[in-house]
């Protein structure tokens, strides 16, 4: 093949493809300097930072094993006919399977979640069961975290 059989650009068209390319650039560091600064104004607007986001995740997941467990114990049964733990039970161990959240939705629920967590970990710590779960290394760990 020949030379003349591939396109070459002119200088013209090279100098079109350098300014689009700096276009996108610019575009690029614009949206990327949006994007850090509403990162840092994030605590004034109420979104949660990554480290918090973790945290409320690690707290839902906490909640949702010690109610599970909690339910699978012989007390089980017991715990059930109190209102409070079957709402747990249908809030975190249950989902409905179509929930879709928007990220303050869920920010929110994971919120909730934690508080669900502290004050159920607050009522397990009172005697008589706190003396008895504090023996569990893990219920202290959990104390130790969210109290």
């Amino acid at each position: 093949m020949s030379e003349n059989d591939f396109y070459t650009p002119t200088k013209i068209d090279l100098l079109r493809m350098e300014n689009e390319l700096l276009t996108f650039e610019v575009r690029f560091l614009k949206a990327r300097l949006a994007g850090s600064a509403r990162g840092q104004d994030s605590a004034s607007t109420g979104l949660p930072t990554m480290s918090r986001l973790v945290h409320l995740e690690e707290a839902e997941n906490d909640l949702v094993l010690l109610v599970r467990r909690l339910g699978s114990s012989p007390l089980g049964p017991i715990l059930r006919r109190s209102a409070n733990f079957r709402t747990l039970e249908e809030r975190y161990v249950r989902p409905p399977a179509d929930r879709s959240m928007t990220p303050p939705e869920r920010t929110a629920y994971l919120e909730g979640a934690e508080k669900d967590l502290v004050l159920l970990l607050r009522r397990l710590s009172r005697p008589p069961f706190g003396t008895m779960l504090r023996r569990r290394p893990s219920f202290r760990t959990l104390e130790q975290r969210y109290l």
